[in-house]
């Protein structure tokens, strides 16, 4: 890692969100991968080509506040994952939430995770 030149701590997750496409009313359904103060990871059924400088618009449910967190992004890079798209955004905008939200739902389902790895690993 001492090539990362990431500013931020990542947060590995799976937070399912709605993906809109700047001008195109489709949904797509995707998966947050990670997430940090400035940026997150996509994953999503590959519908098209992405480019640097592209921009997304997004929206993530909150399930524990119920509400919806609207987002705007810039494509850092992308390439394809298999049968998907894996996309890494800059985030430009927010509304209604805030990146203290965001980094919340990404580090409670990381925390998540971790406690199923240990208590896994308690079994062997």
């Amino acid at each position: 890692m001492a090539d990362d030149k990431r500013k931020f701590l990542r947060f590995e997750c799976l937070i399912p969100i709605d993906l809109m496409e700047i001008d195109d009313p489709d949904r797509k359904e995707a998966v947050i991968g990670n997430v940090s103060r400035e940026g997150i990871r996509l994953v999503f059924d590959l519908g098209r080509a992405f480019r640097e400088g592209d921009n997304l618009s997004f929206q993530i449910q909150n399930p524990d506040q119920k509400r919806t967190c609207r987002m705007t992004g810039e494509v850092v890079w992308a390439r394809p994952l298999g049968k998907k798209m894996e996309v890494g955004l800059r985030i430009k905008n927010m509304e209604r939430c805030s990146k203290s939200e965001l980094l919340d739902m990404g580090y409670n389902a990381w925390r998540k995770h971790q406690k199923e790895i240990d208590k896994d690993g308690d079994k062997k």
